[in-house]
């Protein structure tokens, strides 16, 4: 069945605010044999979702719909729902004691605006809140549903994974999926090498997702065959990739660049100029990293680098921090200074200001040091601050990932 989201609130749509829920439904809705086709973001205005409603329930069997059923002034979607039907809102007696059972354990008034909540379209039923005060809203027809839950995350998904298991005859077959990612190509560049996907695996849909260094690639079929048919077209797409392929499992790339160092036996150190601990971050998303990450410096002005990465004084004077000279000596003195196998540096002008004609803001040095010799790479990345920064540390892990495929197994400790 085909699912329609609709994220309501008018601070989605404000500068410095993201809509953050529908990635977490999907994700759940097709492990569970539904299709979501579209998302719309609307204002806390009664006709606005009246209006996205009404289109959603002509494109999907199930419409889902997030926020605006709390106790505010601004929580109007049930007025837009019983607009939508036709149908009046009558008080629910389960969902009135249930908030005024919330407001009891808080030890809070139970005032008007809080039995607002227990409001829902005649014929409608509520659905229970765990975690907070409002109660959700589902209505059923025919061989679809639409469901009103609260735009509080917490509220939402523990009152959602209650909710799934009775929406799941509305559902088709699961659908048969294989994740690969890349890095250090565009997106148009993976396009092109994978032309002929479309041709080779029709039954296959093939989706990708690109980020500051790195793309997902997202494959996809249901029904008879779909298994082995998505299996085909992940070894195809995979062969195409060639180096340019974190992983044709799924595993991100600080997941990839763990287990590569967990086979050798070897220590990582990150010094860090432009990227600030980006780089050491994205590796402590990985549980159990401590095993093969020891330390990470950040060192962005140029005494710091002396000072913790004993960076020579005259290769930043003659070259700049923004060399290949100075990031080498970053990586090298990270190496020695704690004592591990292997050190990948960064160093680069995020901007917006402190770029030169011979140095532009976005240009980005990078290094890695290892028992077997050294790597440097120089690019100049496109973007705002934080995009560039970004893009910086991906490329980092991923000259660290390269680096490991290319080394040789064993070797001694890297000396400068």
């Amino acid at each position: 069945m085909k699912v329609c989201l609709v994220a309501v609130g008018s601070e989605l749509l404000r500068p410095g605010f993201r809509e953050s829920h529908s990635n977490w439904l999907a994700e759940k809705l097709e492990s569970a044999g539904f299709e979501v086709v579209s998302l719309q973001v609307v204002p806390d205005d009664p006709e606005a979702i009246a209006s996205s409603l009404i289109q959603a329930r002509s494109s999907g069997g199930l419409v889902l719909v997030t926020g605006g059923i709390g106790p505010t002034r601004d929580d109007r979607t049930r007025q837009a729902l019983a607009a939508v039907l036709g149908r009046p809102l009558r008080r629910d007696p389960r969902a009135e004691s249930q908030v005024r059972e919330w407001c009891r354990r808080h030890r809070l008034p139970c005032t008007l605006a809080q039995r607002q909540q227990a409001l829902v379209p005649e014929g409608a039923f509520s659905l229970r809140n765990r975690a907070g005060s409002a109660p959700g809203i589902l209505v059923t027809r025919g061989n679809g549903a639409l469901v009103a839950l609260p735009g509080v995350f917490s509220e939402m998904s523990s009152m959602f994974q209650a909710l799934i298991p009775k929406l799941r005859h509305l559902a088709r077959s699961q659908p048969v999926t294989a994740t690969l990612r890349s890095a250090g190509v565009g997106e148009s560049r993976i396009d092109r090498r994978i032309r002929g996907v479309h041709a080779r695996f029709p039954r296959v849909e093939v989706t990708t997702l690109a980020l500051p260094g790195e793309v997902t690639i997202q494959l996809r079929s249901r029904g008879p065959g779909a298994p082995g048919e998505v299996e085909r077209c992940r070894r195809w797409v995979a062969r195409k990739l060639r180096n340019d392929l974190i992983s044709d499992t799924g595993e991100v790339l600080e997941k990839v660049v763990f287990n590569l160092l967990k086979r050798r036996g070897w220590r990582l150190v990150a010094a860090e100029s432009c990227t600030a601990g980006l780089v050491s971050a994205r590796l402590a998303r990985v549980p159990g990293v401590s095993s093969v990450f020891a330390a990470g410096a950040v060192c962005y002005n140029d005494r710091a680098k002396e000072r913790m990465l004993s960076v020579p004084r005259d290769v930043l004077v003659k070259h700049g921090a923004v060399s290949r000279p100075a990031v080498l000596a970053m990586a090298r003195g990270a190496a020695e200074t704690f004592g591990a196998e292997v050190a990948v540096a960064v160093t680069g002008i995020a901007g917006p200001g402190g770029g030169t004609a011979g140095t532009p803001v976005g240009t980005v040095h990078w290094a890695v040091v290892h028992p077997e010799g050294q790597t440097a790479r120089m690019r100049c990345l496109a973007g705002d601050r934080e995009r560039i920064r970004v893009h910086a540390a991906c490329a980092a892990l991923d000259l660290v990932r390269r680096t490991l495929l290319g080394a040789r197994a064993g070797g001694a400790r890297h000396r400068a």
